[in-house]
């Protein structure tokens, strides 16, 4: 499949106008936060089986609200600082099945800590015009140092460019690695750790991603299995 790289990072540069990084919504009165995570039956083959899961929890007791499954064939390979031409088919399908009104969405990659401000929580929070968080487990733009071994510590990320502040390198439990947090669209940096620390659950991930994942790694194995 040619790809032409040029062209999708002038997509990514337009996309990028649209962002808010300021809070949409009262973070204190948010209710439902929805996890989103993709998998790939076939990660190293092209065209390749996705699947996607969101699972939508309530904040205040934790229970699940709603959980929904989208699958779609794709055809787009893993190109670093282009994860979402390749995952967000395959989200939106999921997305158009919920029927809860969610308040903000977590999403396992990037949001603006991208080269370009679109990691994939921001390219799905500006198409839908959602709040929406990247919560990475992997750093990929952004100077940073380490969070110190404790719970809950973090340090700014900076861009390299600019030196702005553009998100978090938060270590959510002692002798874990840290996360890499900052805001999608429709949210702040301050709100987007706030969001994610009240989302924590006695895991390394948020509960709505870690959920997400488990109900995306159960169903993975149903399909290898059958």
């Amino acid at each position: 499949m040619e790809i032409d790289l040029e062209s999708l990072k002038k997509q990514q540069i337009e996309l990028s106008k649209k962002l808010n990084l300021k809070d949409k919504i009262n973070i204190n009165e948010i209710k439902y936060i929805a996890g989103i995570d993709t998998t790939f039956l076939t990660p190293y083959q092209n065209p390749t089986l996705a699947v996607s899961s969101i699972v939508v929890i309530d904040i205040k007791s934790f229970e699940i609200v709603e959980k929904v499954l989208a699958e779609k064939e794709i055809d787009f390979p893993y190109v670093p600082t282009f994860l979402a031409f390749r995952e967000l088919p395959v989200i939106i399908e999921a997305y158009k099945k919920l029927k809860t009104k969610v308040d903000v969405f977590i999403l396992d990659g990037q949001g603006i800590l991208h080269p370009r401000r679109m990691g994939i929580a921001s390219h799905f929070g500006v198409i839908t015009n959602t709040v929406s968080i990247g919560c990475g487990k992997t750093p990929l733009y952004g100077k940073y140092q380490d969070p110190p071994n404790q719970d809950l510590a973090y340090n700014f990320i900076y861009d390299p460019k600019t030196n702005e502040k553009i998100g978090y390198a938060l270590r959510t439990k002692k002798n874990t690695k840290p996360i890499f947090i900052s805001p999608g669209n429709n949210v702040s940096i301050e709100s987007s750790l706030y969001v994610i620390i009240k989302s924590l659950n006695g895991y390394k991930l948020p509960e709505p991603v870690r959920l997400a994942h488990n109900f995306l790694s159960d169903y993975r194995k149903k399909l290898i299995g059958g």
